[in-house]
């Protein structure tokens, strides 16, 4: 379960360029109003006893905030992302000396590999899964694997849908043994093996995945932090024991991302 996180202020953040569907340069971002919203994802997390830690934004970084794609952490190792374009690639060397400070150790990915860290990999606990798609290689799974040889790996997963560029817009592992997840987001191959390897799946509409962003949610016990889904949906996860924690993050959507994206789990 998720315990201590890594989040990066919005002082920066804005659409200054275009590199996933959702983004529109003229979409420009209220910046009080994603402060305030950026504020309270945090007092919700530290509410639910999460440890938060901070790293400075820097400017010339408008996405630095989305803190989750900088890439994973576990057993004390930090894997890089390689970002597909160069508007991200700048954030990598802040992310890079924030770890060497703190002590962990560093792994990159070759240069012709792209990968982009916690929007690549959904994992609960020690339980993973891959995706790769418009923005990620297949490739850099074997990199993943290298540097964490402890993860279960329990499945690779092709997106089909522009946009879901990330595996974290389309699917998020709940619990060990529970997926929420659009199912028109993948590949029918991959879909047939989310069917075969999950016997508890809740499959959520197009509003609640394009609109929402409700596979983008953070789990924390039987509480799932998200930005909003519909009533439909949290009738369904509350049945199976979840409650929802609501958190406007309509600012953020403009970017293509929403909580989840905001926290590197340390």
């Amino acid at each position: 379960m998720i315990t201590k996180v890594l989040m990066c202020k919005p002082t920066y953040f804005d659409i200054e360029y275009s590199i996933n569907p959702y983004m529109d340069v003229n979409n420009k971002v209220n910046k009080e109003k994603a402060e305030e919203q950026w504020n309270y994802a945090y007092r919700v997390l530290e509410s639910l006893g999460i440890e938060i830690v901070l790293l400075d934004p820097a400017e010339g970084c408008p996405d630095m905030t989305f803190i989750g794609d900088a890439g994973i952490v576990c057993d004390n190792k930090f894997l890089a992302s390689n970002f597909r374009h160069a508007e991200r690639a700048v954030e990598v060397p802040h992310y890079m000396e924030w770890m060497y400070k703190n002590g962990l150790e560093c792994h990159t990915i070759p240069d012709n590999i792209a990968f982009e860290g916690l929007g690549d990999v959904v994992w609960f606990n020690k339980e993973v899964l891959y995706g790769y798609g418009q923005r990620s290689s297949k490739e850099a799974l074997d990199y993943v694997l290298k540097v964490y040889p402890d993860l279960n790996l329990r499945g690779v997963l092709h997106l089909k849908d522009d946009g879901f560029y990330h595996l974290g817009l389309a699917i998020a592992l709940i619990d060990e043994n529970t997926v929420l997840y659009y199912p028109s987001a993948f590949t029918d191959e991959s879909l047939e093996y989310l069917r075969q390897t999950y016997e508890r799946r809740i499959e959520c509409t197009e509003q609640d995945a394009k609109e929402f962003f409700v596979c983008n949610n953070i789990p924390i016990g039987n509480k799932l932090i998200m930005d909003n889904c519909t009533t439909e949906l949290e009738e369904k996860l509350n049945h199976y024991g979840y409650e929802v924690i609501k958190t406007d993050m309509s600012e953020f959507k403009k970017s293509g991302g929403s909580v989840r994206c905001l926290i590197l789990s340390l």
